[in-house]
């Protein structure tokens, strides 16, 4: 493996200036479909479309998350430099080459999607609910819970310690609102899924798996209980999942997979784009031949790891070897029409967090997480484990963490896993020892955000 760049160099995130200048465009929805911050919500149908500002934002910061969190760790490479970028904490969170000209993070847009789920939140909830057909209130704000919950679970796997604001504003940014620590962010999210769960508890799926149901929140609760260590809550979320019928495991061929295949029977929620509104992410994927830029190649050594029968199996579909510019490209968001979904809660994370909270559970249940491990592995047509003769309960957290990156490369699971789980000066350390100190598990603050609010402190010591 190629050695990463020394630990002065700051986290290059030059991604973001490409990123955020075209998402500007991208995200642009007719005047009708939507209103802004501050319009007054009145009825059902001017929150449905204030609703749909917030479902607007979504694939932005989602989209700037998995860039962020795949360019932190070492799944992927700057195509310009053939080299692995980490991220390192400075002092005035800027950017290589001097001024902060962009949130490479995605700070801003995040707390964008706060406010504007705060708009909807305060005053669909104010409204006379004989002026919404039923549940159609009901919905709405689980909703807009969970995309606000969605923002600022994000926030806190990025930045640690951030603020917490829960009114709506019609200013560009709220000042003198002091970080609150990431264990209290995280119990927001958990008070946003539960107000969620509560809401949409009688909805079944939505017609189209590109919003919000009450299966995307039992699937967000699964990951959050993960992170807060929850390992009873986190089975028995994560099995609520796997016990469903309408949901099952894809095959992976060309065809017939979770990534080509639109709401697919392995989707939960993802964020579907179009033609005429694509993918964000897909330019900093794609060669110029095909429309894009290619910031990122896939990590050649994850890529032999994906290519080889006995570890990566059938999900070798998701690289794809072009010899014009000798990299291993990646394909999950590569359609040619541009229409590729970014994917938030499919089913086989569900399998991996039911098998890792079963291990960590007051008495482990090896066997249990041994059969969830194996239908990732099953379907990916690779070597099972031995139920017979089982390896010990930290051999077996070693085999999901590295399921975890094979099945979900690229789709940002692996930094912020190997984060939680304290790990990142094992794994990342040993090629950049930056990562022995835990000060650098978070992103910096960007300096716009610190000029603007001087109540706003830089991360650093207790920042994580």
């Amino acid at each position: 493996m190629k050695k990463y760049i020394n630990s002065k160099v700051v986290y290059a995130l030059l991604f973001a200036i490409l990123f955020v200048s075209c998402e500007d465009r991208l995200l642009d929805f007719p005047p009708q479909t939507q209103i802004q911050d501050g319009d007054i919500i009145i009825s059902q149908s001017s929150a449905e479309m204030a609703l749909t500002g917030v479902y607007s934002t979504i694939s932005g910061i989602s989209g700037t998350a998995i860039l962020t969190f795949e360019t932190a760790a070492d799944n992927v490479i700057m195509n310009s430099l053939r080299t692995v970028v980490v991220p390192t904490l400075r002092a005035d969170g800027g950017v290589t080459g001097g001024a902060d000209r962009t949130d490479g993070g995605g700070y801003g847009s995040k707390y964008t999607t706060i406010n504007r789920a705060n708009h909807v939140i305060t005053a669909t909830t104010g409204l006379d609910d004989g002026l919404f057909l039923s549940g159609s209130k009901n919905k709405i704000l689980g909703e807009a819970h969970t995309l606000r919950a969605f923002a600022y679970f994000d926030l806190a796997r990025t930045y640690g310690n951030v603020p917490i604001v829960l009114t709506p504003s019609t200013a560009t940014n709220q000042l003198g609102i002091k970080k609150s620590p990431k264990a209290d962010v995280l119990k927001q999210v958990e008070s946003d899924l539960d107000i969620a769960e509560s809401k949409l508890i009688n909805t079944g799926w939505n017609t189209n798996k590109g919003r919000v149901s009450i299966w995307a929140v039992y699937a967000f609760k699964a990951r959050l209980y993960l992170y807060q260590e929850r390992w009873a809550d986190a089975e028995t979320y994560a099995s609520k999942l796997i016990d469903n019928a309408d949901l099952k495991l894809t095959n992976l061929v060309a065809g017939d997979n979770w990534f080509e295949t639109r709401f697919s029977s392995e989707c939960i929620y993802e964020v579907a784009r179009s033609t005429s509104e694509g993918n964000p992410i897909r330019t900093n994927f794609a060669t110029s031949a095909e429309g894009g830029i290619l910031d990122y190649i896939a990590n050649p050594v994850l890529a032999d790891l994906l290519n080889d029968p006995n570890i990566g199996g059938k999900r070798a579909i998701y690289v794809k070897y072009e010899p014009s510019v000798t990299a291993w490209l990646i394909r999950i968001y590569n359609k040619s029409d541009r229409s590729s979904s970014i994917f938030l809660f499919r089913l086989a994370e569900q399998y991996l967090i039911r098998a890792e909270a079963r291990l960590n559970k007051s008495t482990a249940d090896i066997q249990g997480a041994i059969a969830d491990i194996n239908k990732i592995k099953e379907r990916a047509d690779v070597p099972l484990l031995d139920a017979q003769n089982p390896l010990s309960k930290d051999a077996l957290l070693l085999v999901i963490e590295d399921e975890n990156r094979y099945e979900f490369a690229f789709e940002g699971h692996r930094y912020p896993d190997i984060i939680r789980t304290g790990r990142a000066g094992d794994v990342f350390g040993a090629e950049n020892p930056v990562y022995k100190d835990p000060r650098y598990w978070v992103v910096p603050i960007p300096t716009s955000e610190l000029k603007d609010d001087p109540d706003l402190e830089q991360n650093g010591d207790g920042a994580y």
